[in-house]
């Protein structure tokens, strides 16, 4: 199967590679420097990986609407369920359960094979498609 990878400038460098193959799924590889002080996965590496995937579904699903949308989050909150482990593959998959014209509402999981890791709610404002 093949991915691509997934562009995570800014911050988001530092979490990666983040890829993406073809059935939608983001993936991303646990290194070393992803775990905390128990050789977990670390909260705040899971949190990153949750906004980069609900980000992206929140920027494609604006931009199918409008090419020249933004978005920007309003509201991020995780539920950890378990930990990750180095060398684990991590997966994220998020979908749109919500959609006005201003704001999107998301819903995502990271998981393990079919272990859950986490789950995260967002919320997005879509922005720079008003008219002239």
């Amino acid at each position: 199967m093949s991915s691509r990878q997934v562009d995570t400038s800014g911050f988001g460098a530092y979490a990666g590679p983040v890829l993406r193959n073809e059935t939608g799924a983001f993936t991303f590889e646990i290194a070393e420097h992803h775990l905390n002080g128990a050789d977990r996965l670390h909260g705040g590496m899971m949190m990153t990986l949750a906004a980069i995937v609900l980000g992206a579904i929140a920027k494609e699903t604006a931009t199918g609407k409008a090419p020249d949308a933004t978005v920007r989050p309003l509201s991020l909150n995780c539920d950890f369920v378990s930990a990750g482990e180095k060398g684990d593959t991590v997966e994220g998959r998020a979908e749109v359960t919500r959609a006005t014209r201003t704001v999107l509402f998301i819903s995502g999981e990271l998981r393990v094979g079919t272990r859950m890791l986490m789950t995260a709610t967002g919320v997005y404002a879509i922005g720079g498609t008003e008219k002239a």
